[in-house]
Parts: C-alpha cells; sequence; structure tokens
C-alpha cells in the first residue's frame, strides 16, 4: 500500500482523536519530545491531569512496535502511582481486532485497563463529484 495513503489515514485518525481528547477537557497540548513518548499528549487545565493518545492503523496490530508502544503507554503511571487516561484512535472497520489485541496483551480486560480507552472513528467523508454544468445540460 502507498505511504501517502497510509500518511493520510493516519493523519486523519490523529485530528479526529485530537478532537475527541480536547472536547473531554484535555486542550493544553504539551510537547511530545521524542519518539518515545505518545503522539498525542494533553492535559487538562482544570484537572491538571495528563491524557495521552496513540492512533493504530490495521497494518499496525500485526507489529511488534505497536505492541509495544502500546503495553508501554498503558503501563505508564503519574507521579502518585496514578493512572493517565490513554486514548487509543483506530478505524471503525479495525475497532474489534484492536480490542482482541488488547486483551491478548493483557491491556485490557473485566478488570484491569478501564483507564485505556478506544476511539472508533469513520472513515473521512470523499467529497462527491459534481457533474459538470455541460454534462448536466445534455440530460
Amino acid at each position: 500500500m502507498a505511504s501517502s495513503s497510509i500518511d493520510s489515514r493516519r493523519q486523519h485518525l490523529r485530528r479526529e482523536l485530537t478532537r475527541h481528547v480536547s472536547e473531554l477537557g484535555y486542550s493544553l497540548s504539551l510537547e511530545a519530545p521524542g519518539p518515545e513518548e505518545p503522539e498525542i499528549l494533553r492535559m487538562s487545565p482544570v484537572r491538571r491531569r495528563i491524557a495521552y493518545g496513540e492512533t493504530v492503523l490495521r497494518s499496525d496490530l500485526k507489529k511488534k512496535r505497536c505492541h509495544e508502544r502500546l503495553r508501554a503507554f498503558s503501563q505508564r503511571r503519574t507521579r502518585r502511582r496514578g493512572s493517565i487516561l490513554f486514548f487509543i484512535g483506530v478505524s471503525m472497520d479495525d475497532q474489534r481486532e484492536l480490542e482482541t489485541l488488547l486483551v491478548d496483551l493483557e491491556i485490557r480486560s473485566g478488570i484491569r485497563g478501564g483507564h485505556v480507552h478506544i476511539v472508533p472513528i469513520a472513515k473521512p467523508e470523499t467529497s462527491v463529484r459534481r457533474a459538470s454544468a455541460k454534462r448536466s445540460a445534455r440530460g
């Protein structure tokens, strides 16, 4: 699959996940300094709580690096040992597979992982091309 297609899908997921996290009150954007930091790092200005966000494409679901990142961010704690909210943006089509993966990786179960939230994201709406004036005039 073309890299630009993957990039555009990831950008769409990241944009929608960022919007979701912001709507929940995590509106302050913090700078993520390196590759070992989450894609999205936000803070609530009122509660001073941090939230992480990662996007997962279908192709990521089988990658060891993705599994390691999901596990690492789900296990991070605050200085006071509290859980950090962790949001994972994924295409609606891949939601079930991600849910299964999180159980397999022991990140979520009936008992643990309540701070890990899957955010299913719809595909971007494609603009419908309108018939040109000449073509519709012939009709």
